[in-house]
């Protein structure tokens, strides 16, 4: 019986090294097989993640030769007569042996905003063949992480406070371009998402086991319409001489009060509006108050920091320019809900 070298990394935060193990060489056999034949016979407190054994969890992500893949998709008889190289991934940090901490992208997750049909949308909800085909793709994603880890934005420069990711740029087009979905995402894009991080290497979509074109088919229309939304002068144009262009698509459908018409403006949650008082600050609409007042969080700049000070209680007639929705006027990198959050949090605890 033939056998195959594997160089397995052993370790955990302290440090570590590749081990040496031979193991015999079946028909049919994958990486994760003779990963489970170490443990098993030479190092039972081999750490290795795995489940489903079918390349449809995403749970036995490791570096295989250098490049991401999944060991149990992997065979062993793609390396003849070549020692294999097993390690972790190298964009997350190491727990122990194989097995790495992927804790940030869930809390990545929960920052994107859900799907957001509209308010009078029938349920069941009812779409055209071909409008759930343009999605679909995009919901085979298994979370193998496998384009996190080859992303050079997040394993070279490891900046993962300027980049999502791959992935997560996938969910967000699986929501930006579902037929039913409401709500822009093109200020969390501009802004806290950085697609503008990604340079178009493709290496994303070269690595995923569910062969989805990442980048050809989420990055690159997200970019697109980023742009669009940010820098285009005729969209700008338009949005000064109709600012409630969108309106109803950008403001948050569980929260926002029905608008209602004040004088020559009308607000809604989410509006970004400019403050008649000395400074002319910005502010956010945080509600619309049955009195026809409006609750409202004003943007403090000390330098490069900013402050969200609120919630205010203002007339409209203290207001000078209704801006419209927040994704829609192009400065989501600056007006970010989180900040709102966080403050509001730190006021009430501190």
């Amino acid at each position: 019986m033939s056998t195959v070298v594997l160089q397995i990394f052993r370790g955990d935060t302290d440090g570590g090294q590749e081990q040496r193990f031979e193991v015999p060489s079946l028909e049919g056999m994958v990486v994760l097989d003779a990963v489970h034949y170490v443990q098993a016979h030479f190092a039972n407190d081999l750490a290795c993640r795995w489940n489903c054994k079918a390349a449809k969890c995403g749970s036995c992500s490791a570096e295989i030769n250098g490049r991401p893949r999944l060991m149990c998709k992997t065979r062993v008889d793609e390396f003849k007569n070549e020692e294999i190289h097993v390690g972790p991934m190298r964009a997350f940090p190491l727990i122990k042996d194989l097995v790495t901490d992927v804790s940030w992208n869930y809390e990545v997750n929960k920052q994107i905003p859900a799907f957001t049909p509209a308010p009078s949308e029938p349920v069941p909800y009812k779409m055209l063949p071909e409008d759930t085909e343009r999605v679909y793709e995009y919901r085979k994603c298994i979370e193998c992480f496998l384009c996190q880890d080859v992303c050079h934005v997040l394993r070279n420069h490891d900046d993962k406070s300027a980049y999502y990711g791959p992935r997560y740029m996938v969910r967000i087009a699986a929501l930006e371009m579902h037929p039913l979905d409401t709500r822009k995402r093109t200020g969390l894009l501009h802004g806290k998402a950085g697609i503008g991080m990604c340079n178009i290497t493709k290496c994303c979509q070269e690595v995923c086991p569910e062969h989805i074109k990442i980048t050809d088919n989420a990055i690159i229309p997200l970019k697109e319409r980023t742009a669009s939304d940010v820098y285009d002068p005729v969209v700008r144009i338009a949005r000064r001489i109709n600012p409630f262009r969108g309106a109803p698509a950008t403001a948050d459908l569980e929260e926002a009060q029905p608008r209602q018409a004040i004088g020559p403006q009308r607000f809604s949650v989410r509006d970004v509006v400019r403050m008649k008082t000395r400074g002319r600050r910005l502010a956010r609409v945080g509600s619309v108050l049955p009195d026809g007042k409006l609750e409202v969080w004003v943007l403090q700049m000390n330098g490069t920091v900013q402050h969200w000070d609120g919630p205010k209680v203002v007339r409209t007639t203290d207001v000078a320019n209704n801006y419209g929705p927040l994704d829609d006027v192009g400065i989501g990198a600056k007006l970010v809900e989180q900040y709102i959050t966080e403050d509001h949090e730190a006021q009430h605890n501190g």
